[in-house]
């Protein structure tokens, strides 16, 4: 009495599970040739010459570096020192 309705569980669950793989693939198939076109056309575009402009949110600045890890020790600046002078020359 127990099997049947084991077996009927067991065949509903993979076929569902199925189904939705079958989903996925075809979802991930028609993203992919949508991809694939944008790229030929893109392709064909820049083989005419035209270069393509990247959308504003796909560029992206550099993070700045600290100061301190831009100056290197063979780059370091100079320091200046004043020379001492003369108690006479500084009155």
């Amino acid at each position: 009495m127990l099997m049947p309705a084991l077996t009927f569980a067991l065949v509903a669950l993979l076929t569902i599970s199925g189904l939705v793989a079958l989903a996925v693939i075809t979802d991930t198939l028609m993203q992919a040739r949508v991809a694939y076109r944008r790229l030929m056309a893109e392709g064909e575009a820049l083989r005419a010459g035209l270069a393509a402009q990247a959308a504003a949110t796909e560029l992206r600045m550099r993070p700045a570096r600290p100061a301190a890890a831009m100056v290197t020790p063979l780059r370091r600046p100079a320091r200046l020192v004043m020379a001492p002078l003369p108690a006479r020359a500084a009155a």
